[in-house]
């Protein structure tokens, strides 16, 4: 069969195509910026990301007013098709180069999450930061820290990242914001976590453990919220405690988990009833 490269209809079909292609290109993908949007940090080394607005090369990398187009690595692709399209850059860990943000798109959504990508500068390409083990929703900047702020269920929590080594490190968790106290975990090296309720302060930073006093002339000790297991040890009136958890038993008594020091730096943590303590009055 001859092809007429010359017939209208050929080249009108290679119109309709070319439209179609070019709407379905621009629909992956909803720029936050319709033209190139330069970031004005730099790096000490003069490095700077530009976004494109192209579908296929996103972003270009700068550098002595050399330029590269960067295109995204399957992963990545992979996020955009989950409805993770709108892309930005900011400078997120302080070093002068911005990192490539993709945010999910949904509409109605109370947590507006991202995935977070640095580039890197020796493969040319961009990666994941291998600290960040879950999304980052509704996130701001706030003296240094990277703060996750999400609903789950009928709680609100905050993820708070440090920058550490130009890297984000998840430091403390709180749940329950804007109830009476807030229960904080405090992430440690090699995954160990330590737990403990502090005030409910809308600043992180401000947020303080919770302590009171023994109000009984002595407060027997249990291993856990039950009568039935109790330990040898006991507490005084006027002894002081730090707040770590609590609960309520299905018989309606409410436990604290507390921590104590004694006279010689010794820990002692353990379950007392609300009924001995002065918060509880």
């Amino acid at each position: 069969m001859k092809l007429d490269l010359h017939s209208r209809r050929f080249w009108k079909m290679i119109f309709c195509f070319g439209v179609v292609q070019t709407l379905f290109t621009m629909s992956t993908v909803n720029y936050l910026a319709a033209n190139e949007a330069e970031i004005d940090k730099l790096s000490k080394d003069g490095l700077k990301l530009v976004l494109t607005g192209s579908p296929s090369s996103p972003v270009k990398v700068c550098k002595q007013e050399e330029c590269e187009r960067i295109g995204f690595p399957k992963g990545m692709h992979e996020s955009i098709a989950n409805g993770y399209s709108d892309v930005s850059l900011e400078d997120l860990t302080g070093d002068g180069i911005p990192e490539l943000i993709l945010t999910h798109a949904a509409e109605g959504s109370i947590n507006t999450c991202s995935a977070i990508y640095r580039y890197d500068s020796i493969r040319s390409s961009f990666a994941k930061f291998k600290s960040i083990s879950k999304p980052i929703c509704n996130y701001t900047l706030e003296d240094s820290y990277i703060i996750s702020r999400y609903r789950s269920g009928a709680k609100w929590h905050e993820d708070i990242y440090a920058i550490e080594s130009g890297d984000p490190v998840l430091k403390v968790t709180d749940s329950c914001l804007g109830c009476d106290y807030i229960e904080r975990t405090v992430h440690l090296l090699e995954d160990k976590v330590e737990h403990l309720l502090v005030t409910n302060d809308s600043n992180h930073n401000q947020r303080v453990p919770l302590s009171t006093v023994v109000t009984s002339h002595k407060a027997i000790l249990y291993k856990a919220p039950s009568f039935d297991q109790a330990t040898t040890m006991y507490l005084v009136t006027g002894d002081k405690v730090i707040l770590t958890d609590f609960t309520e038993t299905e018989s309606n008594s409410f436990w604290y988990k507390i921590k104590y020091y004694t006279a010689k730096d010794k820990i002692i943590q353990a379950w007392i009833s609300c009924d001995e303590l002065d918060i509880c009055k």
